[in-house]
C-alpha cells in the first residue's frame, strides 16, 4: 500500500530556506559578541549532570505518547512505547532537518501507518498536533502573566501583551473551527476560494479530502478523550520548566523556581511565534538571551541554555534515527515517507 505524496510548493521550500538561513547568521553572531570560549566553559560546567536532562527527557515522551493515545480509537490498540518510539522519531526529524517544518508529524503518520489505514493514521496526528496546540495555549496563558511582570523593558512587555491577545484570540478560533460544523464549513469554503489551495486540494484522493471533517467529528464524538489528551499535552509542557531549572542550577545561574517557569513560558512564546523557523535554528538560542536580558540575567548563561537544550535535542534525535534504522518496515502498512522534498 503506497502512501499518496504530499508535495510542498517551490515558494514553500524557498522561504523555508531563507529561514533556515537567518537563523544561522543569528546564531553565528551571537557566539561573535557573548565568543565561543564564554559559551563552551559554561557548557563545561554540566559535566555528567548532563545525562541527567536528556534523562529528564523520557517524562516528555510519556506524556505526549499518552496525549497521542488518548485520541486513538478504542480498537486501536497501539501501545505507548510504540507511540513514544515514533513521537522521538518525529522530534528527531524536525531537531536536525533545514527544511520542511511539519516533516516530524508526517513521519509519525506514516510510521503509525503500520497500525491503522493512511487516512486514519494522518487524522489522529492532526488530532494530537490540535491537542498540543491548546496545550501549549494553556501553558503560555496561565504564565505570561507571571513572565510579563518579571521583564523590565516595557516595550517587550507590551509585545507579550499582544501576543498573549493573539494567542487567546487564535485559540478561541480553532476551538470555534473544532466544535462547530457550521464554522469548520465556512472555513473550508474560505479556504476554497484561495485558488493554488483549491487546485492542490483537488488533486488529493477522495478519502484524503473527507479526512479533516472526519477528524473533526471524532472530536465532538469524544471530547472527554481530547480533554485529557490537552492535560497530558499541558504536563509535558510543564516538565519544560523542571528542565530549565535543572540547566540553570547545573550552570551556576540558579534562580527560583518561578523565575524557570517565566523563562520557560517566554521561551515556549517566542518558539511558538518563530515556529516555521526550521530546526528553531537561532531563535532557541536568540530568544533565550533575549529573555536572559529582559529579567536582568546574564546572557551568556540565556545562550548556554539554548545550547544545552539545543544539545539534549539532538542526543534524543540520535536515539530517534536509530529506532527507525531498527523499525520494521517489512510486512505492514508503513512505507516511503509522505512528504516531497
Amino acid at each position: 500500500m503506497e502512501p499518496e505524496t504530499l508535495e510542498r510548493s517551490p515558494a514553500l521550500k524557498t522561504i523555508e530556506r531563507i529561514c533556515f538561513a537567518a537563523g544561522l547568521l543569528l546564531l553565528a553572531w551571537l557566539l561573535y559578541r557573548i565568543g565561543p570560549a564564554t559559551l563552551v566553559s559554561n557548557l563545561a560546567l554540566l559535566g555528567w549532570g548532563f545525562l541527567l536532562v536528556v534523562a529528564l527527557h523520557v517524562l516528555v515522551v510519556f506524556f505526549n505518547g499518552l496525549s497521542w493515545k488518548l485520541l486513538l480509537p478504542p480498537d486501536r490498540r497501539v501501545s505507548l512505547v510504540t507511540l513514544g518510539t515514533m513521537i522521538v522519531v518525529g522530534d528527531g526529524i524536525n531537531a536536525v532537518s533545514p527544511v520542511g517544518f511539519i516533516g516530524g508529524e508526517l513521519m509519525r503518520a506514516n510510521l503509525l501507518r503500520r497500525y491503522v489505514p493512511g487516512p486514519e493514521a494522518v487524522g489522529s496526528v492532526a488530532l494530537a498536533a490540535m491537542s498540543q496546540f491548546v496545550g501549549q495555549a494553556v501553558f503560555l496563558l496561565t504564565g505570561l502573566p507571571l513572565a510579563i511582570g518579571r521583564v523590565g523593558n516595557e516595550s517587550l512587555r507590551v509585545v507579550f501583551l499582544i501576543l498573549s491577545g493573539a494567542l487567546l484570540a487564535l485559540l478561541a478560533f480553532v476551538l470555534w473551527i473544532g466544535w462547530s460544523r457550521r464554522a469548520f464549513a465556512w472555513a473550508g469554503k474560505s479556504l476554497d476560494r484561495v485558488r493554488w489551495l483549491r487546485e492542490r486540494w483537488q488533486k488529493l484522493p477522495e478519502r484524503w479530502r473527507s479526512l479533516g471533517a472526519q477528524t473533526v467529528d471524532a472530536l465532538r464524538r469524544r471530547p472527554g478523550s481530547f480533554a485529557g489528551s490537552v492535560a497530558a499535552a499541558l504536563a509535558a509542557w510543564q516538565v519544560g520548566v523542571v528542565e530549565t531549572y535543572l540547566i540553570l542550577r547545573l550552570v551556576r545561574q540558579p534562580v527560583a523556581l518561578t523565575a524557570a517557569f517565566a523563562i520557560e513560558v517566554l521561551a515556549v512564546a517566542i518558539e511558538g511565534a518563530f515556529f516555521f523557523v526550521p530546526a528553531k535554528i537561532g531563535t532557541q538560542e536568540g530568544g533565550k538571551v533575549l529573555i536572559f536580558l529582559a529579567m536582568g540575567l546574564s546572557p551568556a548563561k540565556g545562550l548556554a541554555l539554548g545550547f544545552v537544550r539545543r544539545l539534549r535535542a539532538l542526543a534524543w534525535a540520535a536515539i530517534g534515527f536509530v529506532a527507525l534504522g531498527l523499525y520494521p518496515w517489512r510486512g505492514g502498512r508503513a512505507s516511503a515517507s509522505l512528504v516531497a522534498r
